[in-house]
């Protein structure tokens, strides 16, 4: 038994370089903060301050990943989920550490069989989505917020495959988390929701959603 790899990511890997390359180039040539001031925060990395000024904004950013047959062996539902807080207020974007929830990934079924070949999955914390923090900035134009995650730790599923009596594992291997940075919407109006990003391919799905609450 073969284990299948999990579905290509290639359709959006460029897109996440650009924005994480986009964004530590901006943070490099006009970022203030963190000076030389010995009252700074070097840790205090979750706002990057520009000159413009906004009415006050509140959305709800959730993160959904459905891949499907991660076992190669039976037709298993592996999900993982994640959410975040994103405040602008007065051009700057911040994210509220109490406000970013990574749920435990989990496989529905979580064994099967097929032939004389049975999986079991192999239970993680971290899944491929684990976000711990976030930096974004506004773009020219007012419209739109890039934002990128920090995601350490990320792995794929890993599964126990025994087939004729011959018990193996596979997967849990180094991953980059998903979906690595994203674009938002400023101006759909207070009460909205759209899909900064939505994809549905055969094997699997990805969604990051968006709610304006003010």
């Amino acid at each position: 038994m073969q284990w299948q790899p999990l579905p290509s990511r290639r359709h959006f890997i460029p897109a996440v370089l650009f924005l994480v390359v986009y964004i530590i180039s901006w943070s490099f040539s006009g970022c203030s903060k963190n000076s030389n001031n010995p009252k700074d925060n070097k840790h205090d990395s979750d706002t990057i301050p520009i000159v413009r000024h906004y009415d006050s904004a509140v959305f709800y950013v959730t993160f959904d990943l459905w891949i499907y047959n991660t076992s190669g062996v039976y037709i298993d539902t592996f999900s993982d989920h994640a959410s975040i807080k994103v405040n602008i207020v007065n051009g700057v974007v911040s994210f509220p550490p109490d406000s970013i929830h990574n749920e435990p990934p989990i496989v529905y079924p979580s064994s099967g069989s097929k032939g004389n070949t049975t999986a079991v999955w192999i239970p993680d914390d971290i899944g491929e989505i684990n976000i711990v923090s976030a930096t974004g900035f506004v773009e020219p134009g007012d419209s739109i917020a890039a934002i990128a995650l920090s995601e350490p730790g990320t792995v794929t599923p890993k599964w126990q495959t025994t087939s004729g009596g011959i018990t193996t594992t596979f997967g849990g291997v180094s991953t980059p988390g998903w979906p690595g940075a994203f674009l938002l919407k400023l101006n759909i109006p207070r009460n909205t929701d759209e899909y900064p990003f939505k994809l549905v391919q055969p094997g699997s799905e990805w969604f990051v959603w968006a709610y304006r609450d003010y």
